[in-house]
């Protein structure tokens, strides 16, 4: 017979082999068993103490009987025999001493998985069975193929885990582990289920999960197995919550197969549903990710403890607030931990092992609050909050208090305010609080005893008799005042406020002036007389300084009757009026006095006859403004004050009126009207003599109040006219910007001499100026791209003398003459150019006159020759040495050879001494000076412009006459040969002009010119360009 405990600990199982020969279906097998304190050599059935209790044994074919006990204690002895049946003869067994401790079977080991050390090192762990009372060992095996026999078996101690080979990774094997007492007992239990390590090894992580504090440093492991192939950790990445890249700078390579990872000043979890920490997962770098993570759990652990210790010095509270998520956590706890010094706080508290948990209870405010009573006030209380979970326990930052300073007073009592007259001081004083010492400071709060009015504050120190004095502003109001205090070197707490006291409101001295009054007068038929009711509107305190305790109402009548009444309460008093005329004072009376300025009223029936208002009338604004305009007749009284009054008739309501000033023919009532009712406003002059008759109307102008300046479109009109201006100023002033920026290069036609009288309203002038000439075709501008030509004028031949002259063309500004005609023809980036030299008339060799034409470009050619310190002799050596009259001509010119092209040709065989010619170039245009008459016989001498051509090209140049629009034609190819000039330049110079009279790229420049056709369209392509305007 074999017997052993169940793993669960619950049941005692004992299996009993029988002979075949004795199984028959008679056989009855009971196991008897029961409780002893004895030992099995001095035990005896009748010495067995309690109950004898039976177990039925169940019997099967396979020559088995099977018992089962219930119920046994571990740690007790059992004595128990075998009652066997057969038939009916009984056989008793030997008796047995079982311990049920001693024979127990444990469950076989659970959760059998893989993990990884901090080095890259695995290991095989499981969990343990049942709880047991004593510590268990282990036996593992492992296999190297699935179903092979072969195991090879390893003897482990008692810790649940077991160091692996990392080359296990690579192939497949099974492991399988079992487990008993450690002292040999009992027996061992089943072998769990087979664990493979090559599916249980794609992603290893250690640790699996992390619990820390935000603010921490952690570090996860990884190796990772894709395919049954181990990745190499320079192709893994990181990836967190699978939504964020971990940057590979914390990236490290602890060996061939482990990558580990660093996250730095990690911030506190924030739940995602029902996730409470974030995921880390290990990838390959093709984005490639296993469903396994590692969990990272993030606490705040930033928790501030606040204690405070009451006025009677004898409990101390503290409260502290924790992140709501950090309860969420499923099975974490949070709890306030102390330990108290002997006396003070040491420099750096830390937790002690000594420590004990104080019971704290959960407030509205989601805070916690705990209470230590009693506390000894100078001893130090060392405070943290731990944080436990099932990954680990967190703990805060300690604090250390010393009960004696968070004190709290308690807050100062007897408080007495008041307000001392005439001054303006508000004096204050109080009771110190008890268990206080005198050296407090205080702050005193005060404001009008009235809603929403904000407290001013004011702080005292250490003051003696408990007492402040605080300057106020207004002294005819009501104060509150409430006091506060703490510890005067700033240790401690504010105590509470203290209950509020509030000031009287007294006197300062009589009233300023009396109240301003009005009558209102009713017939009463039936004693034929009249009443008079005066009304009067309460005084300001700034006028009555501060109450009003009565209002005295003088009268005074002809024959000088006077008497006085008094009305203690009210601002109306009725009387009789039987004289003609009757004085009227009503004065304000408070504690002290009196007062000395006052309103008189007379009341007079004759005055009451006088019409001094023609007209009246009211316009509605709005349903709170009602404007009221009158006029005014002639007459002899001068009016001291207007009185309006006005009132509902559609219903009962006291009549209300307002006091004008004399000067004014318009007022604006302010009040709430219904527009559609009936409402009957009345105008009183007001002389010095009584009141006059009234003017009354009981209905509203139609129209508005336009013809009557309307004060609403007094404001507005002039706002909107004003931001009219304004905006028409602005779209002025960037028109004209925007017109300088976009033609600031662009000259206006209209100041060239040529444009004079030219109507530029008509489209015929702009079709004339444009059109091209009937045998004109297309062509491309005058100027190179490269060569900008400045402004170029003709100079005036020499009239001394009737030979022949030469037509020569510099390059120069403008004389001050041209250029109040033509200035803006021109642009401004000519101003950069050489300085202007005015054409001359040169005498060469041989008598033959000589004119000269320069084009000079912006940008500087290489080539001829530099000026340098003598302009004349660098001039000598480049052209026309031999020529002193020539070379003096520019001897005196800032010239740059180097920029410009220089033509010389002779002038037609005849002709009359020439003028000055001016051709701007930014214009296109060439036209004749103003002050010069040189063209005014422009049928004799025709105006010609000269086309530059290449010479290498074309033989024949073109001049196209203005007038008479005949085709002068000209070799060109000698044109300055034949002059002397090339044959007499060096020859740089001569290369010079042969390689600028090449055609270049153009850029066409407004206006456009047309091209004279000489012989046909391919004659003109061949042929040089022609300027027309």
């Amino acid at each position: 017979m074999e017997c052993w405990i169940k793993g669960k600990l619950d049941l005692l199982v004992c299996n009993l082999w029988v002979l075949r020969l004795y199984l028959r279906e008679d056989l009855k097998v009971n196991l008897f068993y029961a409780g002893s304190e004895l030992s099995l050599g001095n035990v005896s059935t009748s010495s067995l103490q309690g109950t004898v209790r039976i177990a039925q044994c169940e019997c099967t074919e396979d020559d088995t009987c099977e018992c089962l006990v219930p119920s046994l204690r571990l740690n007790h002895t059992y004595i128990m025999w075998l009652k066997v049946l057969v038939g009916v003869t009984p056989l008793w067994s030997p008796l047995m001493s079982v311990k049920p401790v001693d024979i127990v079977k444990p469950e076989p080991p659970l959760n059998l998985h893989l993990e990884m050390t901090e080095g890259g090192q695995l290991k095989m762990c499981w969990s343990e069975p049942a709880l047991l009372p004593y510590p268990l060992q282990y036996q593992v095996r492992i296999s190297a193929k699935p179903g092979h026999s072969t195991w090879q078996m390893v003897q482990v101690a008692l810790e649940a885990s077991l160091a692996i080979d990392n080359t296990l990774l690579d192939s497949s094997y099974l492991v399988q582990v079992r487990c008993r007492n450690h002292q040999g007992l009992g027996f061992w239990s089943d072998w769990s289920t087979p664990y493979d390590l090559s599916l249980g090894a794609e992603v290893l992580y250690f640790p699996p999960q992390i619990l820390t504090s935000a603010g921490s440093n952690v570090s996860f492991h990884c190796i990772y197995k894709n395919k049954s192939k181990i990745v190499e950790p320079q192709e893994v990445v990181w990836w967190l919550n699978l939504a964020e890249e971990i940057p590979a700078s914390l990236y490290t390579l602890v060996s061939d197969r482990v990558s580990k990872v660093t996250l730095f000043n990690l911030k506190a979890t924030k739940p995602r549903g029902s996730f409470f920490y974030d995921t880390l997962y290990c990838c390959h770098q093709s984005r490639e990710c296993h469903p396994r993570y590692a969990e990272l759990y993030v606490v705040d652990m930033n928790i501030n403890i606040t204690c405070e210790t009451d006025g009677y010095l004898t409990k101390m509270t503290c409260s502290w607030s924790a992140n709501p998520n950090m309860l969420l956590l499923p099975g974490s706890s949070l709890q306030l931990r102390y330990y108290r010094s002997q006396i003070y706080c040491s420099e750096f508290p830390s937790p002690s092992p000594e420590s004990e948990v104080k019971e704290c209870h959960l407030q509205k405010n989601h805070s916690y609050e705990c209470t230590f009573q009693p506390i000894f006030l100078l001893s130090g209380y060392t405070l943290w909050i731990e944080f436990k979970h099932f990954l680990g326990t967190l703990e805060s930052s300690p604090a250390c208090v010393i009960p004696a300073d968070v004190v709290k007073p308690l807050p100062p009592s007897n408080i007495r305010a008041e307000l001392t007259r005439n001054v303006g001081l508000l004096n204050v004083s109080w009771t110190n609080p008890v268990f206080t010492n005198s050296d407090l400071k205080f702050q005193i709060r005060y404001a009008v005893n009235r809603e929403e009015i904000p407290w001013e504050l004011c702080e005292v120190s250490n003051t003696p008799n408990s007492s402040a004095v605080i300057e106020v502003e207004q002294l005819c109001v009501e104060y509150v005042v409430q006091v506060r205090c703490r510890e005067l070197d700033g240790s401690g707490y504010w105590s509470d406020w203290s209950r509020p006291a509030q000031t009287l409101v007294q006197d300062i001295r009589a009233p300023l002036q009396g109240p301003e009054f009005w009558r209102i007068v009713t017939e009463d038929p039936a004693r034929r007389q009249k009443n008079v009711t005066l009304v009067w509107k309460p005084l300001m305190k700034n006028h009555s300084l501060c109450s009003v305790s009565r209002y005295i109402i003088k009268h005074q009548t002809p024959g000088n009757t006077s008497w006085v009444e008094y009305v203690d309460h009210g601002t109306t008093w009725s009387f009789p009026w039987t004289e003609h005329t009757h004085t009227i004072t009503v004065l304000a009376m408070n504690s002290i006095g009196v007062s000395s300025v006052n309103f008189n009223l007379t009341l007079s029936q004759q005055m009451s006859t006088v019409d001094a208002v023609r007209s009246l009338s009211a316009y509605p604004v709005n349903s709170t403004c009602v404007i009221v305009v009158w006029t005014l007749s002639p007459q002899i009284y001068m009016i001291t004050s207007f009185v309006i009054e006005w009132k509902n008739l559609n219903k009962e309501e006291e009549t209300k009126w307002v006091r004008v000033p004399p000067n004014m023919s318009k007022y604006y009532i302010y009040d709430y009207f219904i527009l559609i009712e009936k409402y009957q406003f009345s105008l009183y002059p007001v002389f010095a003599g009584g009141v006059g008759r009234a003017r009354a109307t009981d209905q509203f102008s139609k129209g508005g109040f336009e013809n009557e300046n309307n004060g609403s479109l007094s404001v507005v009109l002039p706002i909107v006219i004003s931001t009219s201006v304004l905006l028409l100023g602005v779209l002025l002033v960037s028109h004209q910007r925007m017109k300088k920026l976009l033609w600031e290069d662009v000259p206006n036609p209209k100041n060239c001499s040529w444009a004079q009288g030219v109507n530029f309203q008509q489209p015929e002038t702009f079709e004339h100026l444009f059109t091209k000439h009937p045998e004109a075709t297309s062509f491309e501008p005058l100027l190179d791209a490269d060569i900008v030509l400045e402004d170029i004028s003709v100079a005036k031949a020499s009239e001394k003398e009737d030979t022949q002259d030469f037509l020569g063309i510099a390059s120069t500004f403008p004389n001050p003459q041209d250029s109040e005609r033509d200035s803006a023809c021109s642009t401004s980036h000519f101003n950069s150019s050489s300085s202007s030299q005015s054409s001359q008339e040169v005498q060469g060799s041989g008598g033959i006159d000589l004119k000269y034409a320069t084009v000079v470009g912006n940008s500087r050619s290489d080539g001829l020759c530099e000026w340098k310190m003598n302009p004349r002799s660098c001039f000598d050596r480049c052209f026309l040495a031999e020529d002193s009259t020539v070379s003096g001509a520019f001897s005196s010119s800032t010239w740059e050879v180097g920029s410009g092209v220089f033509l010389v040709f002779p002038g037609s065989p005849g002709r009359q001494p020439s003028k000055t010619l001016s051709l701007i170039s930014s214009e296109g245009f060439s036209e004749p000076s103003d002050h010069d008459d040189a063209f005014t016989d422009s049928l004799e001498r025709s105006l010609c412009y000269l086309g530059i051509t290449p010479l290498e090209k074309r033989e024949n140049g073109v001049f196209l006459t203005e007038s008479s629009e005949m085709l002068c034609q000209f070799h060109t190819g000698n044109l300055l040969t034949d002059t002397g000039v090339l044959q007499h330049t060096p020859t740089d110079v001569h290369g010079f002009i042969q390689s600028s009279l090449k055609p270049k790229a153009m850029v066409p420049y407004v206006p456009q010119f047309g091209m004279a056709a000489a012989k046909g369209k391919e004659a003109t392509e061949k042929n040089s360009a022609v300027i027309t305007p």
